[in-house]
């Protein structure tokens, strides 16, 4: 009975709002990796008919697929969990600041007493020659990674065409950390012609690299598959 009461009260939230918490939990979680209903149900806690009713109704409003037995984001649903983790993420941001600007006071109280002064700066000293030296190493790790490179069992299997539009986009990624992009803009950034483009788009597409999304407002969207997302943060 509580089971019915609670998708009654869920179905009405989703009615008076795009989307319910527990929507945006099953979000989170198929933006980590594709699971399936009964994965999902025991993660979060829920009965395997309840989530299989949010399931198939955002199925319909085109968030998810399912494939295999098991569940995928769409480029829309994973617009919105990217979104959804990006409103967390920015909260606990807040959070860490505050505590941030606290440890900073700490610091300058702590600096004024003459007897404990010299230790500071030594200990200070110390922990950014710490941080510096971590810092360096991370960044000449970042350096020495290079997606073609790391890829490059996947671009050697291309065909020309599609092995230069793919590292052309593994480019902007690197720069711009956006894993998608619209048709019109690559089309404008590469200087293609449309119909040419279009075809080794879709050949990628046939191969899983990208997908291919008709958003009816801005056009095709070009993105990396999810495939292909997990082999990109393995070689990060």
């Amino acid at each position: 009975m509580e089971d019915i009461q609670g998708l009654r009260q869920e179905t009405q939230e989703s009615r008076s709002s795009p989307r319910s918490k527990l929507m945006e939990a099953i979000l989170v979680l198929l933006h980590a990796r594709p699971l399936r209903t009964s994965e999902i149900s025991s993660n979060l806690g829920y009965e395997t008919k309840y989530v299989s009713s949010y399931l198939s109704y955002w199925r319909k409003k085109g968030l998810i697929y399912q494939e295999g037995g098991r569940w995928y984001l769409t480029p829309q649903g994973e617009s919105l969990a990217t979104a959804i983790i990006d409103s967390y993420s920015n909260s606990r941001f807040r959070e860490m600041l505050v505590i941030a600007k606290q440890v900073l006071g700490e610091q300058v109280k702590d600096s004024i007493n003459n007897k404990t002064k010299q230790g500071s700066d030594k200990d200070r000293r110390e922990v950014l020659s710490f941080i510096d030296s971590k810092t360096g190493s991370q960044v000449n790790k970042s350096q020495k990674k290079d997606l073609t490179v790391c890829l490059s069992e996947i671009t050697e299997k291309l065909e020309k065409d599609e092995k230069d539009i793919l590292i052309f986009l593994l480019d902007r990624y690197k720069q711009w950390g956006s894993t998608y992009v619209y048709m019109d803009q690559l089309q404008e950034e590469y200087r293609a012609d449309s119909a040419w483009l279009f075809k080794v788009l879709r050949g990628l597409q046939t191969k899983k690299i990208l997908y291919l999304y008709n958003d009816p407002k801005l056009g095709f969207r070009i993105g990396f598959s999810q495939t292909m997302k997990r082999k990109i943060e393995n070689c990060e």
